[in-house]
C-alpha cells in the first residue's frame, strides 16, 4: 500500500492493529497524528520562509538585510519582493545606466534617464529621470481611497507621501559613484500619454504635467529654472 499523500492522521491510524483502531483507540490515533500533522505543516512553512516567493512579511525583511537591500520605510510588500527578486541583476548591474533603468522598473517605475551631457559637456557627470507608473498599486494611495475598479473614476497617480523619499533612495543606491543626480521628475500618468499622435491644438485632452520631486531645475547653472516662482530643492541630491 502507498502512503503517499496521507496526511499523518490516516496513515497513524492505518498503522496500528485492527483491534486499536477503534474506540478510544482509534479516537487518540486519529489525535496524535493531527499532531504531528501540525508539526508537519510548521516545517513546510519554516522552508518556505526562505523563499522570496513566500516568505511572509517579517521574514521578508531579514532575506533583504541578508542581501544588503533594507526595505525603505512605508515600502509596499510586493514591491520589496519584486525587488528582491532582482537582487542578483542589481548586484550585476549597479552602477550603470541598464542597471538604473531596471531598478526603477523593479520598483514600479517606467524610467527616462536623461544624460545632461549630451546637451552640455559640462555637466558630464550629471543626469536627470523621468518616470512613469508601471504599478501604481505600489506607489499611489489609489487603493485606500475609497473608490471602486468600476466607479467611473480616473485611475489617481498621485504619490503616496513617502515615496519620494523612497524613489530619490532607490536612485542612490544604483546610480555610478560618480554621477550626480540634477531632478526626479514624475509624470502622473501612463507613459504612452507622451507619445500619442495628437497635436498641441487638436483640442484632445492635456498630458499629465510633469511633478518634480527632487533636486533643482536650474539644469544650466544659470540662477533660474524653467518656473522661477518656486523653489525646487525640496530633497538634497
Amino acid at each position: 500500500m502507498s502512503y503517499r499523500g496521507m496526511s499523518y492522521r490516516e496513515w497513524q491510524k492505518r498503522l496500528a492493529s485492527a483491534w486499536l483502531q477503534q474506540g478510544a483507540g482509534g479516537r487518540f490515533l486519529e489525535g496524535l497524528g493531527e499532531a504531528k500533522d501540525g508539526l508537519a505543516e510548521h516545517v513546510r512553512q519554516a522552508v518556505l520562509a526562505r523563499t522570496i516567493q513566500r516568505a511572509p512579511e517579517d521574514a521578508l525583511n531579514v532575506i533583504g538585510e541578508e542581501r544588503l537591500l533594507p526595505r525603505f520605510p512605508g515600502e509596499f510588500v510586493e514591491a520589496y519582493r519584486v525587488r528582491l527578486l532582482a537582487a542578483w541583476e542589481f548586484w550585476q548591474k549597479a552602477g550603470t545606466l541598464l542597471g538604473l533603468a531596471l531598478w526603477l522598473r523593479a520598483a514600479g517605475y517606467e524610467a527616462h534617464i536623461w544624460e545632461l551631457y549630451r546637451y552640455h559637456p559640462s555637466l558630464w557627470a550629471e543626469f536627470a529621470v523621468y518616470l512613469w507608473p508601471y504599478r501604481p498599486e505600489w506607489t499611489t494611495d489609489r487603493w485606500d481611497d475609497g473608490g471602486t475598479w468600476d466607479d467611473d473614476t480616473d485611475w489617481d497617480y498621485t504619490l503616496n507621501g513617502l515615496e519620494p523619499i523612497r524613489t530619490l533612495e532607490l536612485i542612490r543606491e544604483v546610480k555610478p559613484a560618480h554621477a550626480r543626480l540634477r531632478f526626479i521628475s514624475y509624470i502622473p500618468g501612463p507613459r504612452d500619454a507622451w507619445n500619442d499622435p495628437g497635436v498641441w491644438d487638436d483640442g484632445g485632452t492635456w498630458n499629465p504635467e510633469p511633478v518634480y520631486i527632487a533636486g533643482s531645475l536650474d539644469v544650466w547653472n544659470d540662477g533660474e529654472v524653467w518656473d522661477d516662482g518656486g523653489v525646487w530643492d525640496t530633497y538634497p541630491i
